[in-house]
């Protein structure tokens, strides 16, 4: 009987970040699998696990993956974690994953940390997709092509990874080449120098210029191409009202005692709205909000004959 491939994932920085059930696997496996076996042993010791490690990183997977499909199809469990977050993501991992499928090996994933998926928590951008693009390359003219590539997607939302020592040149780019764009940059999450900035790039970049710890940590960028973000309150769209709905509430509440003709008042509320939500919902969806009601209520309906046949 073939052994499984369990694929785990391990804190990114707060050690306590693990579950029990990745605690478990990694007690109980014949093999654990680590990208830098000194880091993994380290964590080990604080998470009282006594068991050994053997090394698959990016420059040897491709050799250990026959070794450990191996030792799979004889029946031994094997436990795969990178130096740290969830294995596979702009990490190794894949190569002996593919391995594993192809031969029939069960595969399974132990749900934990994710770079990814916290700073998209802590952003405060409206999303509901987004696009990864891993390490942003090291030169300024192969960032500026990932940046229009980013720009043009039709997910405004895009998460980049940046080493400390390249966080400012990239940033540098940014500011040359979306300067607009909204940004949340998380550095080392979880860990002792964790810092969250917003804003622009160029806003960003001041603040890392002050900072004497800037360059500790790893960093994770969240970047918004559509619209920035706004910290202030009563921003967010309800979801519980349509844009039509919306436009009616603000229309009674500010319109007064005036006599005003209503496509003004919606012309008025349009933009308005489309300034106060400019993170969640844009100007043509309350454009073509405003069309509906004019719809509804202002355009005389078709008419033909009667029933008594009069015209």
């Amino acid at each position: 009987m073939k052994g499984t491939l369990y694929i785990i994932a391990t804190p990114i920085g707060n050690a306590e970040d693990i579950s029990a059930r990745a605690k478990s696997i990694l007690n109980k496996a014949d093999i654990v699998a680590a990208e830098d076996t000194r880091t993994t042993q380290t964590l080990f010791r604080i998470l009282g696990i006594k068991n050994k490690t053997v090394s698959n990183h990016k420059f040897n997977e491709r050799q250990k993956a026959d070794f450990l499909v191996t030792e799979l199809e004889k029946g031994k469990n094997i436990a795969l974690v990178s130096e740290a977050g969830t294995p596979c993501i702009s990490d190794p991992g894949g190569v002996i994953v593919n391995e594993a499928v192809k031969r029939g090996i069960t595969v399974t994933g132990v749900c934990g940390a994710s770079a990814v998926i916290t700073a998209l928590s802590v952003s405060g951008f409206y999303f509901d997709s987004f696009a990864f693009y891993g390490f942003l390359p090291r030169t300024g003219s192969e960032i500026k092509k990932v940046l229009d590539t980013a720009g043009k997607n039709s997910m405004p939302i895009a998460v980049f990874f940046e080493s400390p020592r390249r966080i400012k040149k990239s940033l540098e780019v940014f500011a040359k080449e979306a300067p607009e764009a909204g940004l949340c940059l998380c550095n080392d999450l979880t860990k002792l120098y964790e810092r969250i900035y917003r804003g622009k790039a160029q806003e960003i970049l001041d603040e890392l210029n002050s900072n004497a710890s800037a360059e500790k940590g790893e960093y994770t960028l969240v970047a918004d191409f559509g619209r920035r973000p706004d910290t202030r309150p009563g921003t967010a769209a309800d979801n519980n009202l349509s844009h039509e709905a919306m436009l009616i509430d603000h229309i009674v509440k500010n319109s007064g005692s005036g006599n005003f003709a209503m496509n003004i008042l919606l012309k008025e509320a349009v933009n308005v709205l489309a300034d106060k939500y400019k993170n969640s919902v844009s100007k043509k969806e309350f454009y073509a909000a405003s069309l509906n009601l004019r719809k509804m209520f202002l355009e005389p309906p078709e008419t033909g004959k009667s029933e008594t046949g009069h015209d």
